[in-house]
């Protein structure tokens, strides 16, 4: 039996996804209706609200089916749902090829949180631009705020040993490139996809998948991949 959402992960994707029982456009221009349902909606489509919540169990389920499949260490029930939400958002596409779930996999529980905070952005379909949006911002607070969620009291509320002097984590690994007249980023792994942009010597890129010799790379941190370039000429370096 597939593992189900909790009540409080069920209401998170309710309250950000809104019920809307005709199909309309969402910020990056996909077709959708119910609750962020889109497998199949067409323009002047129209269902009830019983049906936006069957469609709405239906994809958790695929969700978290994902989240059971990719994930391969143990999860609270509440960290369940917080990556159910962000699969059910991003798709399990994107789950498969983050620095998030690598790092989760490795045992990096304190890292979901701020990897989930990368994903906030959209493409704008009138630019094509990649822009973050307020609400998947909020979105993904939530959902960090649902992975922390024990159900036990915070020893640190109201509390004289709450930390008053606070550091950022600064270990990520990035990658730079070392080509002297610059590094193609294209569109596959391989030399017969289109040439998408020239990367300057030493602009710095996060490798987010690597296959035969090429690696996908995300240049803003925003844990999207932004094309494909050739590992040969990419050092690693430590942020």
């Amino acid at each position: 039996m597939a593992r189900e959402i909790t009540q409080d992960g069920l209401e998170l994707v309710k309250r950000f996804e809104g019920l809307r029982t005709q199909a309309y456009r969402c910020p990056a221009g996909v077709w959708t209706i119910g609750y962020g349902h889109t497998d199949g909606v067409q323009p002047q489509m129209e269902i009830t609200e019983a049906k936006a919540e069957e469609f709405l169990r239906q994809d958790l389920t695929e969700a978290g089916e994902a989240v059971e499949r990719m994930v391969h260490v143990p999860l609270t029930d509440h960290q369940f749902s917080a990556l159910a939400s962000f699969v059910f958002n991003v798709g399990a596409g994107s789950l498969q090829i983050s620095t998030l779930l690598r790092r989760l996999n490795a045992g990096d529980y304190h890292a979901v949180p701020s990897e989930l905070a990368k994903w906030v952005k959209a493409t704008d379909p009138k630019t094509g631009q990649k822009v973050p949006l307020a609400g998947l911002v909020k979105r993904r607070a939530a959902e960090g705020e649902l992975w922390l969620k024990t159900g036990l009291p915070d020893p640190f509320l109201n509390s004289p040993d709450m930390p008053q002097r606070v550091h950022a984590d600064e270990s990520r690994i990035v990658y730079q490139v070392t080509a002297r007249s610059g590094l193609k980023l294209r569109e596959g792994a391989g030399m017969t996809f289109d040439v998408l942009q020239v990367l300057p010597q030493n602009t710095r890129v996060f490798l987010i998948k690597e296959k035969d010799g090429w690696a996908a790379v995300d240049l803003q941190g925003d844990g999207v991949a932004d094309g494909w370039m050739s590992q040969d000429f990419l050092m690693p370096l430590k942020e």
